[in-house]
């Protein structure tokens, strides 16, 4: 198969240890977005400016956090916290200034770290010519760790059925690829007209949280599909990458799969 989409990643891993005993919230991505914002206004005010959450919803952010939730919430002197921030296609230029702006995120929530490390996990170029060196896949386990803003009638669903699944990533893949790549994103012809019948199983509790900026509403837990899926897993392997629904800039939608 030859790929017709293509995305370029870049991933990097930041641990900060703890100088004096601190609260923070159990939605720390939050805190975490906060403060490499203000670091990167104040250090480098272009990469800013293009990472920065656009106005227009239709258009997502090129940079996700993943951060552990919920958070241990306190912290003790010496203990560390690890946390990855992904940038996605021309964002990828830009990396040398994230990670010189780490060095400067140890203010406000964060006053009370030091930076450790901050290192390249990975530089890749995600291809969707993956499927046909997959077994058949008939079982699927999709596990969201972080609360997910998928909402259907402006509330996070209780059952989640594979095509909205697939729909809501298809549609975060083409704004990150139509607007930071050189290509638009094409879905294969027969994975829009042989959509296969998948049955699911959701175990789904939801999330609401209110932030210093904008509240979190979504849902964590787990959905098994159960049907042929093999075509779509290239998509949902990157998806677990980018993460799925709004404010993944912010630490949401960030899930696993098992096949």
């Amino acid at each position: 198969m030859i790929p017709i989409n293509n995305l370029k990643l870049t991933k990097l891993k930041i641990t900060l240890t703890f100088t004096k005993a601190t609260n923070l919230p159990i939605f720390i991505g939050n805190t975490i977005r906060g403060a490499l914002g203000q670091s990167l206004y104040k250090n480098h005010h272009h990469t800013y400016n293009i990472l920065k959450v656009n106005t227009t919803e239709s258009i997502p952010n090129p940079i996700v956090i993943s951060a552990p939730y919920p958070s241990k919430g306190h912290y003790l002197p010496e203990e560390t916290l690890t946390f990855y921030i992904t940038l996605m296609g021309s964002a990828c230029d830009y990396a040398q200034s994230v990670t010189d702006a780490t060095q400067w995120m140890c203010k406000g929530k964060l006053a009370n770290t030091q930076l450790i490390n901050c290192h390249e996990v990975y530089n890749l170029e995600w291809k969707d010519d993956g499927a046909q060196h997959i077994p058949t896949c008939e079982k699927l386990i999709i596990n969201f760790i972080t609360p997910t803003e998928i909402l259907i009638n402006k509330q996070p669903p209780k059952e989640l059925d594979f095509t909205t699944f697939i729909d809501r990533l298809f549609l975060r893949l083409s704004g990150i690829i139509d607007n930071y790549t050189k290509s638009m994103f094409t879905i294969p012809y027969k994975l829009v007209y042989n959509k296969p019948h998948i049955q699911a199983e959701c175990d789904l509790q939801t999330v609401k949280l209110k932030t210093s900026s904008q509240p979190i509403l979504g849902f964590i837990g787990q959905v098994r599909f159960y049907g042929d899926v093999t075509s779509y897993l290239p998509y949902i392997d990157l998806g677990s990458q980018i993460h799925i629904g709004k404010k993944t800039s912010r630490a949401c939608g960030e899930y696993s799969f098992k096949i």
